[in-house]
């Protein structure tokens, strides 16, 4: 007899393709059954998606341009063409380290959990805070002191070769917080992954209390409550069992410390890294680094403890393949906004792998140049050639040149990060100015009243609908509200009328995965509102 606790779902699909994670970060647990015959039984497994399959990968990692239109884009007028050039920066390409990457922390996930088992108590009293609301449950994820295997992976490479937006778009393909029925109208929550951000001279307290900050966003907490209780704890080894504790209760999967290299290596001591390792030992929670191989190296100082961490991947090799860099530059090159087509010619590819040492970050920000510098000297247009390459280079990366001279050694990595991260601030002041250029001249040219008028308040619209529903959120009535506004003919409409298409929007869109609070409204009052609106709950409908 087939299991009915498994869902129905292809090898190439997840259980929870209806989810949008960008917006809904808890869902509830769909299980399915694990592809090793041990793993069934284990509902943090159960719950996991299987990981994606090579075609997958390469449709996840690349990001086109879809909206581009060659022709358009060489006829508009200088701001449009400024905006639309920034949409480089959206451009994502399938690198050689992807499937490694997801292939090591979906290994990591199944390690993790296969070493730790459930405790439940008796009762709950087990709290936890999502959505700035307290709930309660039995149980919490324990370790086994008597397995010696620790989960997890370290990604390094150089500053802009795609570290950061692969695991962006690596996590993207789990949930973060799946909520478990624990059979007794309560949850228990599994915070599949955190992501924490190192930023410039980081401490482990920074860390501890950044990995507080992340589970707090995981548990959409507008207002801190996990960073708080660990910031207002003094001492290192008190914010690393409060982490130990928050790691049990939560059933974290794994922690990825991003940027690794913005820690303040000078001032922190050798053995405080060790902490890491000891919150993985205890907790059999997976850590992965990511970050330079330098950072990675003075993190884990010794090779035997660099190993602990797992496997390591190089997300740079890529940058030594001029044959794969050319395939890179190509598909660059079939954006243009110079005012005739300009061939990808063998010099000019030298000189961008001059100026990029195969950097993809460090391409495609030479190229958004050349093309910003050629928009903006519209009454002098240089030649788009090998030379232009270098004087763009040389102009909005100054000293690039010199300091990619000894990055194949290993030196001038930090250098690097620095020029990188000045281009992009200049970028984004130009940008900016472009952006307000275009406002004003709007404004100027447009000097009607506005668009849009709101004769709906926005805050009525929510109180009326939270008389009545419990399970849709402010976010997700607001979205809709400003969705049904934004309708042509919408705007002078009543509001009675307004809210009653906003219900109508919130009833085709997935509800809230929390446990619900009791109603503020006695059932009377709820039909009474429900029939002065003019609507009924879709899911009340059983007719045929």
């Amino acid at each position: 007899m087939e299991n009915t606790r498994y869902v129905a779902c292809e090898p190439d699909e997840s259980q929870y393709e209806e989810f949008d994670f960008s917006n809904e970060s808890i869902v509830p647990a769909r299980y399915i059954r694990p592809r090793i015959k041990e793993d069934e039984g284990n509902p943090y497994i159960e719950a996991l998606p299987y990981p994606r399959t090579d075609r997958q990968i390469q449709q996840a990692y690349n990001r086109t341009l879809y909206s581009y239109d060659p022709d358009k884009a060489r006829n508009a007028g200088k701001l449009d063409k400024m905006l639309q050039v920034e949409m480089l920066r959206q451009l994502r390409f399938p690198l050689p380290f992807h499937s490694e990457l997801e292939f090591s922390f979906y290994s990591s996930l199944l390690t993790s959990y296969r070493a730790r088992h459930q405790i439940k108590t008796n009762e709950k009293g087990i709290s936890y805070t999502a959505f700035n609301e307290e709930f309660e449950t039995d149980s919490i994820l324990s370790g086994s002191s008597s397995d010696s295997t620790n989960a997890g992976f370290s990604l390094i490479g150089y500053s802009g070769c795609g570290k950061s937006s692969a695991i962006s778009i690596l996590v993207s393909h789990y949930p973060q917080v799946i909520m478990h029925d624990d059979g007794d109208d309560g949850y228990y929550p599994q915070i599949v992954y955190l992501v924490v951000n190192c930023t410039p001279n980081s401490n482990f307290s920074a860390l501890y209390e950044g990995i507080g900050d992340a589970i707090d966003k995981a548990f959409n907490n507008a207002q801190p409550v996990y960073s708080r209780e660990i910031a207002k704890i003094s001492g290192l080894g008190r914010k690393a069992e409060k982490v130990k504790e928050f790691v049990e209760k939560f059933a974290v999967g794994i922690i990825i410390f991003d940027e690794i290299q913005l820690i303040d290596f000078e001032h922190t001591k050798e053995n405080t890294f060790d902490s890491l390792l000891t919150l993985a030992n205890r907790t059999k929670v997976a850590i992965a680094v990511v970050g330079t191989e330098d950072a990675r190296d003075k993190m884990f100082n010794e090779l035997r403890t660099a190993r602990r961490i797992g496997n390591m991947i190089n997300g740079n090799l890529y940058c030594n393949n001029k044959g794969f860099f050319e395939f890179l530059a190509k598909q660059l090159f079939m954006y243009q906004w110079f005012d005739e087509p300009v061939e990808l010619t063998q010099n000019m590819l030298d000189a961008l792998y001059d100026v990029t040492k195969g950097i993809i970050d460090q391409l495609i920000g030479v190229y958004l140049f050349m093309n910003v510098d050629y928009i903006k000297r519209e009454d002098n247009r240089p030649v788009v050639d090998a030379a232009y390459v270098y004087k763009t280079a040389e102009k909005y990366y100054p000293g690039i040149q010199k300091v990619l001279a000894g990055f194949e050694n290993g030196e001038n990595v930090n250098k690097l990060a620095v020029i990188l991260r000045n281009a992009k601030l200049k970028l984004n002041r130009m940008m900016d100015e472009a952006k307000q250029d275009k406002a004003m001249q709007e404004l100027i040219n447009n000097n009607k009243e506005q668009n849009v008028v709101k004769t709906v308040r926005l805050r009525d619209v929510i109180d009326k609908i939270e008389q009545i529903y419990d399970e849709y959120s402010d976010s997700q009535i607001e979205k809709a509200f400003n969705k049904i506004i934004g309708k042509k003919g919408n705007e002078h409409k009543s509001e009675k009328e307004i809210t009653r298409l906003v219900v109508e929007a919130l009833q085709k869109t997935p509800k809230r995965n929390v446990p619900k609070t009791s109603s503020k409204q006695s059932g009377t009052d709820i039909e009474h509102m429900k029939s002065f609106l003019g609507i009924g709950d879709s899911d009340d409908d059983t007719s045929n």
